[in-house]
């Protein structure tokens, strides 16, 4: 978070922001990273906690380690736990993008466009959530060339920002296009109280980011098909089964293609040790049922198949309560594996996401999105 400070807020003890530094400088990323502004971080956190409107940060030991100033003395989007929600979403977004650019050898200035898809909310008393994390992201990143936007969508938002992105590649608008979501820090246990009741320790200690670069067709990598998108319209309801069927029957069918005819399922994959014990349910489990049960109904398979459906097409729960990352856009890397691996191959995948409109009290509905991805065939392939 340090690193990614440009206005200063964070102060760290001066032994914290060394051993950072010192951490930081031997990673594969170093190179990428802003190191000087984490030596430049040190300072008396105790003291920068004392003052008005500060948030002081305590280790394990309940040692003072760094304070947050706030950035205004009455703005609450400015004040200091907010400012740490959006340092931390901006430090796990560009983790998450310098990694995309290392891992795969891609130059930082053939990115043209970013899109951030994570759960913060950017802004000041005049225009709270309105502001940009995806060029905050694409600056930390080093990507010189590159401009970008929000989307906002609750969980299910890498969806359409994944649609999005296709289509502004589709389009010629632009030639690449990241999408990128940092973690959520609220959500650091945020089911916090069901594992206590159940005798368990607080659980979710993830923050979790999101990288994937959309460009033109390469001749391997898989095709995002904006043909066979699902929609959660406003006239579809409430109810988990039509949601369902609008997300994960009705684009298939419009593209003429049947349900057994997708080989991965990849839906609200939270994990159930988490979710279960707070309350919440298997809720991929619950899903897979779903989806099953109307495959049944189209008669696609009798039903005594509907569990070696949700087996062959269906998987475990094993994503964190970071909303970006349950609904879907998790099995985005399995995806690509498996959409371009010889041994063990898929033909289609299709990425569900759902999200939860009501929690903003401005409507009761919720929302949805899902996109087919589809393994390349071109060039024989």
């Amino acid at each position: 978070m340090a690193a990614v400070d440009d206005f200063g807020l964070l102060t760290l003890e001066p032994a914290v922001a060394e051993a950072a530094g010192a951490a930081l400088g031997r990673h594969p990323l170093a190179r990428a990273m802003a190191l000087d502004r984490v030596a430049a971080s040190a300072g008396d956190a105790e003291a920068v906690g004392a003052e008005a409107g500060a948030l002081v940060l305590r280790g394990v030991d309940g040692s003072v380690t760094g304070a947050v100033r706030r950035a205004h003395d009455v703005d609450e989007a400015l004040a200091a736990p907010v400012l740490l929600e959006n340092l931390a979403c901006k430090a796990t977004g560009t983790l998450a993008l310098l990694h995309l650019l290392h891992d795969h050898g891609i130059d930082p200035g053939s990115i043209d466009y970013v899109i951030s898809c994570g759960e913060e909310a950017v802004g000041d008393r005049y225009q709270r959530g309105g502001g940009n994390m995806a060029k905050a992201i694409a600056g930390a990143s080093g990507l010189v060339r590159a401009s970008g936007a929000d989307i906002k969508d609750f969980c299910a938002a890498p969806i359409p920002a994944l649609v999005v992105a296709a289509s502004l590649v589709a389009a010629g608008a632009f030639d690449r296009v990241a999408v990128v979501a940092g973690g959520s820090l609220p959500k650091l246990g945020m089911k916090f109280q069901g594992h206590l009741r159940a005798g368990l320790p607080v659980l979710e200690d993830v923050l979790g980011g999101l990288a994937v670069l959309v460009g033109p067709d390469d001749g391997r990598s898989p095709r995002v098909r904006l043909d066979v998108i699902g929609r959660h319209r406003v006239g579809d309801g409430e109810a988990n089964a039509r949601i369902m069927e609008a997300l994960a029957v009705e684009p298939l069918v419009r593209a003429g293609l049947r349900m057994l005819e997708v080989d991965d399922y990849a839906t609200e994959l939270h994990n159930p040790e988490i979710t279960e014990p707070q309350g919440s349910g298997n809720v991929p489990a619950r899903n897979y049922r779903a989806i099953a049960a109307l495959a049944a109904r189209r008669r696609e398979i009798g039903p005594g198949e509907i569990e070696a459906f949700i087996d062959a097409r269906g998987m475990p729960g094993f994503a964190p309560t970071q909303g970006h990352l349950g609904s879907g856009a998790c099995y985005l890397p399995h995806a690509l594996r498996r959409l371009t691996a010889d041994e063990d191959p898929a033909e289609r995948v299709l990425l569900l996401a759902k999200g939860s409109l009501f929690l903003g009290r401005m409507c009761q509905a919720s929302d949805g999105m899902s996109v087919l991805l589809e393994r390349n065939r071109s060039a024989g392939r």
